[in-house]
């Protein structure tokens, strides 16, 4: 038994952000209270109060109770979707309690186990997502899908759209759906090659086996081009996402000028390891308040794309740490970016 709180609220007021006083509800009567509701399969009485409790938090996020995977329940708060909120869910998933037999919780909705078992009702039309098809292709580091079911045809464009990516969520949970899904289109017929819905997982593992070590710390990907005429080489880690560290909302760009350079503006043997130098002591001073997630290097210049908790002074740091570079005046500047656009044109 699934229990949302995902209405909408008129005219929200911010939420502080602070999950502390939801945890000491939870703790105090909260908990007790859902499990209460779940055995007595009666929602009535908590979901007023769970809604009031997570909007406090922040308006945009949405909760769910559901059967937990370790634990026999699941308390589930997330941004659906909302890259300006993820953060906030995942400082909320941070401070909550250590799991319990009784309870484990999540900031994202997780892949339903059994996901042909699932029936979506849209309007008076049921979609059974057995009858859902899929065509996934890998392109680079993630996967394009095509989806199909037979009453796509009579469903409205929006309502087609959110079906195929309720399906794509229920299959692969939502996160992994966030970061290694690309391009969604639906299909109307049945298209040439489709699988079952669940098929795609494999697709995806084996996507997400191949860009992650055995640690689960991304690899990184080498990228050259040009721009305006001059050679540009730049890295970047895989997954380059928003949803992989939620936490890391602010982008933070580290401009750095070197002078010792190549005829094609690219720096030289020993200006290069000066600057992995550099990057290796940044890295040290930020712990895990930041991180390293792609860089461009042209024209005299390597830009770090630094991705940092808003919550930390880890800008600061960065600005403090800067100050010893000898090849001219480094420049930092930090931006709200929960959804990494700043470096969307190096994902792969």
């Amino acid at each position: 038994m699934t229990s949302s709180g995902a209405q909408q609220v008129p005219e929200p007021d911010p939420g502080s952000g602070d999950p502390t006083e939801f945890w000491s509800w939870w703790a105090e009567e909260g908990a007790g209270a859902c499990e209460a509701a779940i055995e007595s399969r009666s929602f009535e009485a908590v979901t007023d109060e769970i809604n009031a409790r997570v909007h406090a938090v922040d308006p945009r996020l949405v909760w769910e109770l559901g059967p937990g995977r370790e634990a026999r329940h699941v308390l589930v708060v997330t941004s659906e979707g909302d890259a300006g909120a993820r953060a906030v869910a995942r400082r909320w998933l941070r401070a909550a309690p250590a799991p319990s037999a009784t309870w484990e919780y999540a900031d994202a909705r997780q892949a339903e186990v059994d996901v042909d078992a699932m029936v979506l009702k849209v309007g008076e039309t049921e979609v059974d997502f057995a009858a859902v098809r899929v065509v996934a292709e890998r392109v680079g580091n993630h996967v394009d899908v095509v989806v199909h079911h037979p009453a796509m045809a009579s469903l409205p464009e929006q309502a087609r759209n959110t079906v195929a990516f309720l399906a794509l969520d229920a299959t692969l949970g939502e996160n992994d759906c966030e970061t290694w899904v690309g391009a969604v289109e639906v299909a109307l017929a049945p298209p040439v090659g489709a699988t079952l819905l669940a098929a795609l997982r494999e697709v995806v593992a084996e996507v997400r086996d191949d860009s992650v070590d055995e640690h689960g710390t991304p690899v990184w990907v080498l990228l050259r081009g040009e721009v305006d005429g001059a050679p540009i080489m730049a890295a970047a880690q895989v997954p380059l996402a928003g949803s992989w560290a939620p936490q890391l909302d602010t982008h933070v760009a580290v401009a750095v000028p070197y002078r010792r350079a190549t005829e094609q503006g690219l720096p030289d043997p020993g200006t290069l390891e000066s600057l992995r130098a550099l990057e290796d002591h940044l890295g040290e001073r930020l712990g895990d308040s930041a991180r390293l997630v792609a860089h461009e290097t042209s024209s005299g210049t390597r830009t770090l794309h630094f991705y940092a908790d808003s919550t930390t002074p880890a800008a600061a740091v960065l600005q403090a740490a800067v100050t010893g570079w000898d090849q001219g005046r480094v420049t930092v500047a930090a931006q709200p970016d929960p959804a990494w656009h700043a470096v969307r044109h190096l994902r792969t």
